[in-house]
């Protein structure tokens, strides 16, 4: 009983290991990887750490300013100025009490720029999923060619060696065997030319998720077309309400509005109190110890009038922004669109290179066995051959590339989290 539990449990753990290599190697998989190695991600990752450090240095300007400071003096006897202690401690805490909103857009500011790194993740994030799907969809379509390439490099072989035994046997003249030959070397040339295609494409996503990958577990775990099911006004809706650029630049416009708070502010007093404690005084010996309490009211307005160039410098720049942020959002809705007709095109132009590879391979057959009844001449065999190579040759393009938007349409939409 007990070596039969255990049987049980080494194949369970057999069978959920094999399936956890296989989803690794799917393209949600591939994406993941990318994702947790990638050092754009980590990057980003690190900034926004800093970020979170700047909005908690925001947060520490409503507290008062702790200051310590200590002299000592050596001044001769004649010196009236310092004919009191030698040393001088002072203890103070500066609060500010009102700067015309100065401390507020400085906290606004700080909560826009941790919200943009944030974005800026997103965007990351978004833009290395694009990255992945690109060279697997690049190394799909390699793939299917190599295999396409593979078949009709055999049958043309096949029949080279064929036309060879007609040319012994005199049924066919010595220049059949040049064109079939040469038919063969493009076919080759093909071949080699997916094979380079398939290299590198493999290579761009070992460079992505930073580790080699098996050929035999990518081919085993081949991802298909993600399904964009909804109406088309709903889900650019979505798209345009989750985009990571549009946020960034959105909390951008914050920032520059927050920046221009902060400088308009410097028209204003600030109005500071300020509590000091003194041991010593250099006037007086042996002085006792004082306490005071301040209220200044200060303003620093700058190098002449600086301060409304400064003041118009930010409303321009929060206006550019808001127009980038108007580029963006017609840009978001142009590649939506782009993707979205490629989606449906790519769909019905499988369906007929499907129906027509169908067709084509129907007739390679016929032609080959009325070749072998001597009805039909070895030519026709050989273009019936290239022409089903060239239609897989098409499907793979088209099979790939519906992929790669399928899943580009995906991440627009519902966003790399819902990978």
């Amino acid at each position: 009983m007990f070596f039969r539990c255990l049987l049980v449990f080494l194949l369970s753990s057999f069978c959920l290991s094999v399936n956890a290599k296989d989803d690794n190697y799917s393209l949600n998989g591939l994406i993941h990887k990318a994702l947790n190695y990638h050092p754009s991600i980590k990057s980003s990752a690190s900034l926004l750490s800093s970020a979170k450090k700047g909005l908690e240095s925001a947060k520490w300007q409503y507290f008062p300013t702790p200051s310590v400071s200590i002299s000592r003096v050596n001044a001769t006897t004649t010196d009236l100025s310092y004919s009191g202690d030698d040393k001088v401690i002072k203890l103070g805490l500066n609060q500010t009490l009102w700067a015309g909103g100065r401390i507020d857009a400085g906290m606004e500011k700080a909560q826009a720029q941790l919200s943009i790194r944030k974005s800026i993740l997103l965007v990351a994030r978004r833009q290395l999923a694009f990255n992945v799907i690109r060279s697997y969809s690049a190394w799909y379509s390699s793939h299917l060619k190599r295999k396409a390439f593979s078949v009709s490099k055999q049958e043309h072989e096949l029949l080279q060696k064929r036309i060879v035994r007609r040319i012994e046997q005199g049924l066919s003249p010595e220049i059949d065997l040049s064109l079939v030959s040469s038919r063969l070397l493009q076919v080759s040339a093909n071949l080699n030319s997916a094979i380079t295609q398939h290299q590198r494409a493999l290579l761009q996503l070992e460079e992505l998720v930073g580790e080699s990958l098996n050929i035999d577990l990518l081919i085993e775990s081949i991802s298909t077309n993600y399904v964009v099911n909804g109406v088309k006004k709903v889900l650019l809706s979505q798209t345009l309400g989750i985009d990571p650029k549009l946020k960034e630049l959105s909390e951008r416009v914050k920032e520059s509005h927050s920046t221009y708070k902060q400088v308009k502010s410097s028209l204003s007093p600030q109005l500071n109190l300020r509590v000091e404690r003194q041991w010593g005084n250099h006037n007086i010996i042996n002085a006792d110890t004082e306490n005071r309490i301040f209220l200044e009211l200060s303003s620093s307005f700058g190098a002449g009038l600086s301060i409304l160039s400064k003041i118009e410098r930010a409303k321009l720049e929060e206006h550019s922004i808001l127009l980038d942020l108007e580029t963006q959002n017609k840009k978001t809705i142009t590649e939506f669109e782009s993707d979205w007709l490629s989606y449906q095109s790519l769909s019905k132009q499988n369906k007929l290179l499907g129906s027509a590879l169908l067709a084509a391979q129907k007739i390679q057959q016929s032609w080959y066995r009325q070749f072998l009844a001597g009805r039909k001449q070895w030519q026709d065999v050989m273009n019936s051959i290239r022409e089903v190579a060239q239609l897989k040759s098409q499907i793979a393009d088209v099979v790939a590339e519906s992929l790669s938007v399928s899943w580009r349409l995906m991440i627009r939409v519902k966003g790399v989290g819902a990978i």
